[in-house]
Formats: structure tokens, C-alpha cells, sequence
């Protein structure tokens, strides 16, 4: 199967489903992203504005994991992977079980052209919590569109999906169900 025709569907729905709240993000965080969803201003300004205002209170507090985590939310929401990586790996430092960070640094990863890397961050996360509905979803789009592993990905998302199939996260598990199954 070829799955670069699926790519673009793929990332907008990853990009969705990263968006959505309830996961087990800081409330301070969740305030943070629907501040970047309700401004004016063009995403990109708006994320500058924000990474220089994180990068400012981490002078006072370096070793806050919520700030690094949230920092490296922005990073990523403006597409600077290298850096959010890094900031990710600093946040997992002080919430080493927080799964959320696990699978924010493995797709940080696999954007950077790591696939094998951001699959063992996805794993390290579900070994955490194995019932954390996006890291399956997560670790199906890396198995799929980083290393071409279309059986495992169809196994992620069976059991994304199988976890809520009402939330977000579980429809958009099905959504990519539907589009692999139709090939």
C-alpha cells in the first residue's frame, strides 16, 4: 500500500486530535492552548510571544516541568521540533511519569525524521499508562507514516479506538481505520 497519498490526511488529523483537552494536561497548560486559539494575532507571532514568555519564567524557575512542558508545546505548535524534543526530554526529567510527555516527545522525534526514537518515547509512555488513549493513536501514525508498519499501526489504532470509541481520539482512530482498511 502506498500510504504518501494519506500523509496530509494523517497530520491534520494527528494535529486535531494533539489539540484536544481532557488528556492529563496541567490545567495552566490547557488555558495556555485555548489562549492560542482565541487570539487575533497569526499562530506564529502568538507562539514566539509565548515561547519568549516561558522562556522568561524559567530563568526564575528552571526546573518547573509544567513551564518546560508547556514550552515545549510551543516549540512544537510552531514546528521547532529540535527544540521541543529537547525541552520534552527536560520536562520527563521531573514528570518521568507523565505519558502525555512521552508522546509529545515521540512525535517531536518522529517529525525530526527519528521514527525508531519516537516510537521508544511512545513506548516508554504506554508502559507508564497503557490505557492513555492518544499515545495508540500516536504510536499507529509513527508505525504507519515513520517506518511503514501498517499492521502495527492498524493494531494502535484498534486499540486507541477500543479504549473511547466516543471520544475525539477513538473516532479519529477509527478515521484512520477507514482509510487503511479501503486499501
Amino acid at each position: 500500500m502506498r500510504i504518501g497519498k494519506f500523509t496530509a490526511f494523517a497530520a491534520a488529523m494527528l494535529l486535531s486530535v494533539s489539540l484536544v483537552q481532557g488528556c492529563s494536561k496541567p490545567k495552566e497548560k490547557a488555558e495556555t492552548a485555548s489562549v492560542k486559539e482565541d487570539s487575533a494575532p497569526p499562530q506564529s507571532v502568538n507562539n514566539a510571544t509565548i515561547i519568549q514568555d516561558l522562556k522568561s519564567r524559567l530563568k526564575d524557575k528552571p526546573n518547573d516541568p509544567d513551564i518546560l512542558w508547556r514550552l515545549g508545546d510551543a516549540y512544537f505548535d510552531s514546528k521547532q521540533f529540535a527544540e521541543a524534543e529537547t525541552t520534552y526530554k527536560k520536562a520527563i526529567e521531573y514528570k518521568p511519569n507523565e505519558t502525555d510527555i512521552y508522546n509529545d516527545l515521540g512525535l517531536s522525534a518522529h517529525y525530526l525524521g527519528k521514527p525508531s526514537e519516537g516510537l521508544r518515547y511512545v513506548e516508554e509512555g504506554i508502559k507508564k499508562n497503557p490505557y492513555h488513549q492518544r499515545i495508540w493513536l500516536t504510536k499507529g501514525f509513527i508505525l504507519a507514516y515513520g517506518m511503514g508498519d501498517l499492521d502495527g499501526a492498524k493494531a494502535a489504532w484498534e486499540k486507541a479506538n477500543a479504549l473511547n470509541p466516543e471520544s475525539q481520539v477513538g473516532k479519529a482512530a477509527a478515521e484512520f481505520l477507514a482509510q487503511f482498511n479501503k486499501k
